[in-house]
C-alpha cells in the first residue's frame, strides 16, 4: 500500500463492511468468509480511484489498461456463491 493512504484505506474498509453486511443480511456467514469478502470489496473500492471511466491506468508501460467493475461487490458474489450463499444478483425473485 502506498505511504499516506491510511485514511483512504480506512474509509474504503468501512464502506466495504457496510456493502458486504447489506449483501448478507439475514444469512449465516463464517467469520473467515466475511473477512475475505470485506477485504476483496475494500481492495476494489481502493483501486477505483485509479480507474477513470472504469479503465485502470497503470504507470508501468508493459501493462495494458484493464477494466474495473463499477459493482463494488463484483469480487464478493463468486465467493458467496462458492460457499452456498445465494444473494444479490444471483437470486431470482
Amino acid at each position: 500500500m502506498p505511504a499516506g493512504d491510511d485514511d483512504r484505506l480506512t474509509v474504503k474498509l468501512t464502506a466495504a463492511q457496510r456493502y458486504v453486511a447489506a449483501a448478507v443480511v439475514g444469512t449465516q456467514v463464517e467469520d473467515e468468509l466475511l473477512a475475505d469478502c470485506i477485504v476483496a470489496c475494500a481492495a476494489d473500492l481502493f483501486n477505483m480511484r485509479d480507474a477513470r471511466l472504469g479503465v485502470m491506468q497503470v504507470s508501468d508501460t508493459t501493462v495494458e489498461p484493464f477494466r474495473i467493475s463499477t459493482d463494488p461487490l463484483r469480487s464478493v458474489w463468486p465467493k458467496l456463491k462458492a460457499a452456498g450463499i445465494l444473494t444479490g444478483g444471483m437470486v431470482i425473485a
